[in-house]
This record gives C-alpha cells, sequence and structure tokens, in this order.
C-alpha cells in the first residue's frame, strides 16, 4: 500500500546554507571557498548523487535512508566521484556512438539488400508492424525531414519518405530499437543480430535496449556509476546475467564490451585503458570508495 503523500516544505538553500546541511551530515568541509565554488558550478541537488555511496545507509533510497556520511568522509571525495562519473560518462559516449553507427549500418544494409526493389521498405506492411508504421511520422519522421537532406530530397522527388539510406541516417537510437522490435519476420531480426553473433533476436534487443538507456543517461548528464536500467538485460553471448543483476551497469558495461568487441577488438582495448585510467586517478584522490566503485560497475584495475 502506497504512503499518503503530503506537502512539500523544503526551500532553496544559500550557498553558506547548504555547506551547513553538508557538515550536519557529517561531511567533511574544509575550505568553504573552494566548497562554494565546488556547489555554483556541479550545483548541491546533482552533487547529492554522487553522496549517496557515502552515507550510511547506502544503497537504500526509500524510507531507510539516512543522509548521515561514513566517518572522514570528505567533500573532495563527493566532487571526485563527480569527476569520474563525468569522465565515464564521456567515455562512454564515444563508443557507444560507434556501435549506434554500427548498428544502424547492419539494419540498413541487410534490410535494404534483402528488399532492394522497396527503398522505403522500413514502411511496408509486409516487413514491419502496422503499429509501427502509423507512429512513424509523429514518433520520427516529423523530426527528421527538419534535416537539410531530406529536404532537398522532397524538393526533388515524389513520396511520402525518402529511401532508407537518407531516412535511416536521420532516425535516433530508439527509432532503430523500434524498427528492430517491429520487423515481422524472426529471420529478419536474425539478419542483424546475426552481424553481432547473437542469435537469440529477443536477447539481441535487449542489447539495443541497454545501450539506448545508457546512452541516454551519457548524453543527458545522469550518473552512471550506479545506473539502473529500466529494461532488463537477457542472458546470451554477452554474458550470462542473474535475475537480480539484469539491470545493473556493471552488465551494461558487459553489453558495451561485446559489441564493441564485433566492431574493433582494438577499439575495445582503447576504451577499457581509458577507463582504467580514469578509475585509477579517482581512487588516487579517494581510495575508500574502490570497494564500492568494483562493486557496481565490476570495474577491477588489472595488476600492474
Amino acid at each position: 500500500m502506497a504512503r499518503p503523500k503530503k506537502q512539500y516544505t523544503k526551500r532553496a538553500k544559500t550557498l553558506d546554507e547548504q555547506i551547513a546541511t553538508l557538515r550536519r551530515y557529517g561531511v567533511i568541509v574544509s575550505d568553504e571557498e573552494k566548497a562554494k565554488e565546488y556547489l555554483s558550478d556541479i550545483g548541491y541537488y546533482r552533487l547529492g548523487f554522487y553522496l549517496h555511496p557515502f552515507e550510511k545507509t547506502y544503497p537504500y533510497l526509500d524510507g531507510r535512508r539516512r543522509h548521515d556520511v561514513q566517518p572522514e568522509t570528505r567533500l573532495e571525495d563527493v566532487v571526485a566521484l563527480y569527476y569520474f562519473d563525468f569522465d565515464l560518462r564521456n567515455i562512454l559516449n564515444r563508443y557507444l556512438s560507434r556501435i549506434e553507427v554500427a548498428v544502424r549500418t547492419a539494419l540498413l544494409y541487410e534490410l535494404s539488400k534483402k528488399y532492394h526493389d522497396n527503398p522505403t521498405w522500413f514502411v511496408d506492411s509486409e516487413v514491419v508492424t502496422s503499429n509501427f508504421i502509423t507512429d512513424f511520422p509523429t514518433a520520427a519522421y516529423n523530426a527528421i525531414k527538419k534535416n537539410d537532406a531530406i529536404k532537398r530530397h522532397h524538393k526533388k522527388y515524389i513520396g511520402q519518405y525518402a529511401p532508407a539510406w537518407k531516412t535511416m541516417e536521420y532516425m535516433t537510437l530508439g527509432n532503430l530499437e523500434t524498427l528492430y522490435d517491429s520487423l515481422l519476420l524472426n529471420k529478419d531480426k536474425k539478419l542483424v543480430s546475426n552481424r553481432f553473433g547473437e542469435p537469440a533476436t529477443a536477447t539481441f534487443k535487449s542489447y539495443l535496449s541497454a545501450i539506448r538507456e545508457l546512452r541516454n543517461a551519457c548524453a543527458h548528464g545522469k550518473a552512471v556509476f550506479d545506473l539502473k536500467l529500466y529494461n532488463g538485460i537477457r542472458s546470451g553471448k554477452a554474458g550470462t546475467f542473474s535475475t537480480a543483476n539484469r539491470h545493473t551497469v556493471q552488465e551494461a558495461l558487459a553489453v558495451v564490451d561485446y559489441m564493441l568487441s564485433r566492431i574493433s577488438e582494438n577499439r575495445v582495448k582503447d576504451m577499457w585503458h581509458e577507463i582504467y585510467t580514469a578509475t585509477s586517478r579517482l581512487y588516487q584522490k579517494t581510495p575508500v570508495i574502490r570497494a564500492i566503485i568494483e562493486s557496481l560497475t565490476g570495474i577491477i584495475l588489472p595488476k600492474v
């Protein structure tokens, strides 16, 4: 049974009040001017997401939560975690973009090759579901047709849609995931999933969902180190995931590792080198966070 709602009574705090609140929670603030710089730059609310792992009641964020932090927690420790997460998002964003391009290319190439006589197969009722076709204008194409290349196409040619190789270039990762899921024939889905070595199409769809969720988190500045995925990841070539762990960032990173390895082994090495460098930098600044980062992300620094 849901708890009854109550009136929200908190009010905005000045920087001095924010510092006082942090100290009340047990955070060591040794340099108030530097603390004000952090709070002015990052913001008290955003920084709060990186205070969570230092709280005595972590990982509870419900009614069991208390804001008191572990002894000797410094504001610098919290800020170091914030900048680690910032670095992690930027690193992942580059490699997730590489995966997105590869997925787009595989979907475009395999289905355009199969339906070579139909340049707009993505809105063909014999290829995709009727719901996808109905929703496509508002869900995707109204935005896509604002691009200059698509505008030029429609000025020159008749037809409601530009061909797949033009239209799909401007589809978002979410659009591509929906298109894949809307293919009527499982063998069409396999044409794409097999390109990445995953024969189970439902599992491949869960990989696409994980990549999209992680990409959105990176793009919109959401905390990634303890990200919880809305959609669970199915066990498959990327790994065997227990029911309890199908929604964690650790499993999402396993999917990224797997998908990227099907594109370029060198890029996988590059990605992990960058992640290990950022993680090592974090531990140099705040070693007390190491156990939590290893547990949440599965990032284990290689032995030197």
